[in-house]
């Protein structure tokens, strides 16, 4: 009976540390706790590489990833939204990663690097803005890994994206509103 009592002692210890960490993931809080829900435009950025349809691959990526989230609500143009979030793809680039005794490559890193700016469209000011420079490792095999490493790469710059946007909005907002 003593081992029984101190195993549910402990049971109930490990649950009451775990829950009483303050952890919380933001996209699960109450809708009244999750604050203003704000309307987003994202534009198709311009492109001046060779990569045809990478634009397009990078709005809907975007779409798809910032269009689960319950802090935003995606419209169809800047005078409905709160934020217009523009970019541009700087570059695509494939650089060598792995050789044979020949010099032919066998491997590559893709590169891709954008750059973009959250605007409140209420005043013109930038909210957030950044850089990034992402890369994927592929293999020389067929096109279609060439072609999945940029899917790759697309999909973590929205991803990435999503993750960072709504706290920097979140920051931006509070700090506006204190006169800051």
């Amino acid at each position: 009976m003593k081992f029984f009592t101190l195993k549910t002692l402990s049971l109930l210890l490990l649950l009451l540390t775990v829950t009483g960490c303050g952890y919380h993931n933001p996209n699960m809080l109450p809708p009244d706790q999750q604050g203003k829900i704000l309307k987003l435009y994202i534009p198709i950025w311009p492109n001046p590489t060779n990569e045809i349809r990478l634009a397009s691959d990078i709005h809907n990526a975007m779409q798809d990833w910032l269009g689960q989230s319950k802090q935003f609500t995606l419209v169809n143009s800047a005078g409905e939204a709160d934020y217009v979030l523009n970019g541009k793809i700087n570059s695509v680039s494939y650089t060598g990663r792995a050789y044979d005794a020949k010099d032919r490559a066998l491997a590559l890193i893709a590169t891709l690097s954008v750059g973009y700016t959250v605007t409140d469209t209420r005043d013109e000011k930038t909210a957030w803005q950044g850089n990034f420079a992402l890369t994927e490792t592929y293999s020389l095999q067929t096109d279609a890994h060439k072609k999945q490493a940029l899917e790759t790469l697309v999909d973590k710059l929205a991803e990435d994206i999503y993750i960072r946007l709504y706290s920097a909005i979140s920051r931006y907002e509070r700090n506006k509103y204190r006169g800051n």
